[in-house]
């Protein structure tokens, strides 16, 4: 004995769906936390706040050094640099879907120094907010 039974055709479709908005999911968190990073960040040269990056696997990060760089810089052109920064990372992921990890790094010279010498601690408050 048997039975076939027909699935909807609109099952792929709804389940592309289903994928695309998980997909929105994720890169809305990503900016979430993007946007969480500058605005916690510290400006004085703009060097910490502008070295943030996403990295999926291999891959040089951004680091910029705050030697020799202006101090007193305007703050809030420097956090609009580092989330553009950042924005162009999420938007370099190619293939989120098969994606296992995604790491939030800074890499200046300074940024341990920032997050717990100066106390800053950007990377605790995200680590609170974001788990």
């Amino acid at each position: 004995m048997k039975a076939t039974f027909k699935v909807n055709s609109s099952l792929n479709a709804k389940m592309q769906r289903l994928e695309q908005m998980a997909e929105d999911a994720v890169k809305d968190r990503l900016i979430d936390i993007a946007q969480s990073a500058v605005k916690y960040s510290p400006v004085d040269t703009g060097a910490y706040v502008t070295s943030f990056s996403y990295s999926v696997g291999a891959g040089r990060p951004r680091g910029k050094s705050s030697k020799n760089r202006p101090r007193g810089q305007n703050a809030n052109a420097m956090r609009q640099e580092g989330l553009a920064n950042l924005m162009s990372d999420v938007s370099r992921i190619s293939d989120l879907k098969n994606t296992t990890s995604i790491t939030l790094r800074n890499a200046s010279p300074h940024a341990e120094a920032v997050e717990t010498k100066h106390g800053y601690s950007v990377f605790a408050i995200l680590r609170n907010f974001y788990g």
